[in-house]
């Protein structure tokens, strides 16, 4: 709500079965609160601790845990979330949705370290994780700044199986695997994912085209219809 709370109050206001304390690091707490990192903690009423001082990476690092509580961040790619689907349902999930993973890692080639399903996603359509031992955005750029970069890390790009624009893409792709558009669309979904961890699209002036081109596409069917 806008105040500072302790790790004291933290665990204290942990939900029953809650094992780990959960946070995000980034610049300034409006743009962590509306993140696709915490859509499904807030959907399963966890608290997320927003860290926006340089210092809090190393604190978490160092602290690793409180009253036997692991510190978690919700932005790295092994976070075990609440209500996960099971590993059936992901395996048939997956299955599903191969042909648009396939497509897309073709697509963004090297500039993602894989492309998969996400559990974390309840609203946004696709968001960038962090590998194990990557640092956040924010710490990145603090290193970058003070000449102690050691480069960016490859991020992995999970997408939301359920999401409007991920279930038309699946759609497309079984209809037409070379329709052009998909191509287009995945970039899409990596702008997006870039903008939300923090990053400015690669090519600015291409992501708008792009995303023009597709409300011209969506407008035009709605006119028609």
């Amino acid at each position: 709500e806008g105040e500072l709370t302790g790790l004291e109050d933290y665990v204290s206001n942990m939900k029953d079965g809650q094992k780990e304390i959960y946070y995000a690091i980034g610049s300034d707490r409006d743009s962590l609160a509306e993140s696709p990192y915490t859509e499904a903690l807030k959907k399963a009423g966890y608290e997320v601790a927003l860290l926006t001082d340089p210092v809090d990476e190393w604190s978490v690092e160092a602290l690793r845990d409180f009253k036997g509580k692991k510190l978690v961040s919700a932005m790295r790619a092994d976070v075990k979330l609440p209500d996960a689907a099971n590993e059936k349902d992901k395996k048939a999930r997956d299955v599903s949705l191969g042909p648009v993973l396939k497509k897309a890692r073709e697509v963004l080639g090297n500039r993602v370290s894989e492309v998969r399903t996400s559990d974390r996603l309840t609203d946004s359509a696709a968001c960038l994780v962090l590998p194990e031992g990557a640092p956040h955005l924010y710490m990145e750029r603090v290193l970058k700044e003070t000449g102690r970069s050691q480069g960016e890390a490859k991020r992995i790009l999970e997408v939301n199986p359920t999401h409007p624009l991920v279930v038309a893409l699946e759609t497309l792709c079984e209809r037409k695997a070379d329709d052009p558009r998909l191509s287009d669309w995945i970039e899409v979904l990596y702008d997006q994912a870039l903008l939300t961890e923090g990053r400015a699209p690669e090519d600015p002036n291409r992501f708008a085209k792009r995303v023009t081109a597709l409300l011209a596409q969506v407008a035009g069917s709605a006119a028609g219809g």
